[in-house]
């Protein structure tokens, strides 16, 4: 009964090691297209209304998906430091304490927008939010495609793995 037992543990914890790696690849594709939502309104609102900074933070705080909500209201009350700080900094910070699921180069790319906002005229911010989008678009596709290939192998790998140590154990 106790080899039962410890079989079943054994090949449910290699399993859920899989899932959970699976499931890193999910959040990374649901974190991207999240910010690429926020992107799209972000360069609508330059396009058409010249949103001022403060405004745009707040409204894609309203209106943007999670995590990339969280991450523009931690842009949002980052903005009070903006004297002491410059809002390239408030932006990279913000990256780095919202966005984990993304990877290093998705940052990368949100870290160089970061240094656009707000120094340049609002059809030069457009454009650094189009090339960003741009460029996180082409990371979803990758992303997108990992998940389903990599997904299915994380899942298939931990399950397999448990059954053969539980195969060597008994």
């Amino acid at each position: 009964m106790l080899k039962i037992l410890g079989v079943l543990l054994l090949v449910g914890g290699a399993g859920a090691l899989g899932l959970l790696a699976a499931g890193k690849l999910q959040r990374r594709v649901q974190a991207l297209r999240a910010v690429i939502g926020a992107l799209e309104l972000a360069e609508r609102e330059l396009s058409f209304r010249l949103t001022p900074i403060p405004e745009l933070f707040a409204m894609l705080e309203r209106r943007a998906l999670s995590p990339a909500s969280v991450y523009f209201g931690r842009c949002l009350a980052g903005l009070d430091r903006l004297g002491e700080e410059s809002l390239g900094t408030l932006w990279r910070e913000a990256v780095e304490e919202t966005l984990f699921d993304l990877a290093p180069r998705d940052r990368e790319s949100l870290v160089q927008l970061g240094e656009v906002l707000g120094r340049y005229d609002g059809e030069g911010q457009r454009e650094a939010v189009a090339l960003t989008r741009t460029e996180l678009t082409r990371a979803l596709e990758g992303a997108e495609a990992d998940r389903d290939t990599r997904g299915r192998m994380y899942t298939a790998l931990g399950l397999t793995a448990g059954a053969f140590c539980a195969v060597l154990l008994l």
